[in-house]
């Protein structure tokens, strides 16, 4: 995993994303997203938890959008980042 520069929670957003992907497919969505925060932010940039669920939200297929949005609810200081 690249050395991400994480603020709020938002390692705690990234590891409940991947965490709550089924299994066989948790290492893509992982080497995905870390390209996507790559490209967006490399690892000079900090990456908050709004600017993270905005990135979900855009990559996320729109059939398991909903799903995702609800695992990581909890983890976000502030829930209503999570509405769609």
């Amino acid at each position: 995993m690249p050395n991400f520069k994480w603020v709020e929670n938002a390692e705690a957003v990234y590891d409940k994303s991947i965490s709550s992907t089924p299994f066989p497919f948790r290492n893509t969505t992982r080497k995905g997203l870390d390209q996507l925060l790559m490209d967006k932010f490399g690892e000079t940039e900090e990456i908050s938890e709004a600017a993270l669920v905005a990135v979900i939200k855009e990559h996320t297929p729109a059939a398991f959008l909903g799903l995702g949005m609800k695992a990581i609810v909890s983890e976000l200081t502030d829930p209503s980042l999570a509405e769609l």
